[in-house]
């Protein structure tokens, strides 16, 4: 099969690319399952890999943690899926037998393997996940769209649901809302009756956010004074910060636009430090958190969601790739050129 494989060492891209190769079909185990990909979707996690962050065990690997396809093969025991269906499968596979596991928080599970990074990953024809791994797209979504399911549509959804626990009424600010994490955080918001204040870069992307329920949007190339600006159209402060950026200025902008005994929610992967006031973290009250990933019961409520029209993922799947576009792409989402590309290995 063709593949989009990456050679390392880390760091060494786009120097030196992704290479697309032929190479062996994956065969499908006992309790597994073969799947033809019809799209993977393209994270910052990958970019954040290419240039160099310490997570990948072995080179070489494909990269992609985001597929959608069709089930073309299941190994010995498999009972829950049959060949010719449409799926997504999960970005991570949790062990299932942890104590994290066993008490519900397969997110946190130490063992899981997470596609692209533990284990060759969806950027080529074929893909083999277990069972378990594997969930059913409704017959009413797109399969290619379905992908970004896989991993961003659900990140958020455990973000704002779990971990911020959003309540109608409630102030949002989300930062990195011009992504599409971001704007997967300012539909969930809204949908449950916040009001929701998208800041980012790129103002189209922002328009965007506005066009998915963010009732107002703020732009960090326009607004030197981002915190200050946020206190005072909030009279004080936002209920709840939720930074999918990465980026240390943002965090620490959420930090001083958060009301007393507020919450601030990391999503993004970043290796980069803050520094926090610890006066303020005393005096404000303030909990702050990460959100990791997400469980697997989150998948059946985004799709929920998604079938209802309540969220939309045609507003966050911008740009269709081949497999050879594969650079070109990473390259274009550095630049904060998409919202979410999506490679289709088949084209």
């Amino acid at each position: 099969m063709k593949a989009a494989v990456y050679h390392g060492p880390p760091g060494s891209w786009p120097e030196k690319p992704l290479n697309i190769e032929e190479v062996p079909a994956p065969v499908p185990g006992p309790k597994e399952v073969l799947v033809k990909v019809a799209a993977c979707g393209l994270c910052h996690t990958d970019v954040t890999i290419l240039r160099g962050a310490p997570i990948v065990d072995d080179f070489p690997i494909i990269l992609g943690h985001e597929p959608s396809g069709i089930v073309t093969e299941v190994g010995a025991g498999v009972t829950a899926i049959q060949p010719g269906q449409r799926v997504i499968v999960s970005s991570n596979f949790p062990c299932l037998t942890c104590d994290e596991c066993r008490s519900g928080n397969e997110n946190r599970c130490a063992n899981s393997t997470l596609i692209g990074v533990n284990c060759n990953g969806a950027l080529a024809e074929y893909i083999v996940a277990p069972e378990t791994g594997v969930y059913t797209i409704p017959d009413s979504l797109s399969l290619e769209e379905s992908c970004i399911v896989a991993d961003i549509v659900c990140t958020a959804y455990h973000a704002v649901y779990n971990r911020a626990n959003v309540r109608p009424g409630d102030t949002v600010a989300i930062y990195g809302a011009s992504g599409a994490i971001g704007l997967m955080c300012v539909q969930y918001a809204s949908a449950i009756g916040a009001t929701v204040i998208a800041i980012g870069r790129k103002k189209w992307k922002l328009e965007i956010a506005r066009e998915l329920g963010a009732d107002e949007i703020i732009s960090s190339e326009e607004t030197q004074e981002l915190a200050r600006t946020i206190r005072t159209m909030t009279n004080g402060g936002v209920d709840t910060s939720l930074d999918t950026s990465g980026v240390p200025a943002m965090l620490e902008n959420a930090l001083r636009s958060t009301r007393v005994g507020g919450s601030i929610v990391e999503i993004a992967l970043s290796f980069d430090k803050i520094q926090v006031s610890l006066n303020r973290l005393m005096w404000w009250e303030h909990n702050i958190m990460g959100s990791r990933t997400f469980n697997p019961t989150v998948i059946p409520k985004a799709f929920k969601l998604i079938e209802k029209g309540i969220v939309r993922l045609d507003k966050l799947v911008s740009h269709r790739f081949k497999l050879d576009q594969v650079n070109e792409a990473y390259q274009m989402l550095e630049r904060g050129e998409l919202i979410r590309g999506v490679v289709i290995p088949g084209d």
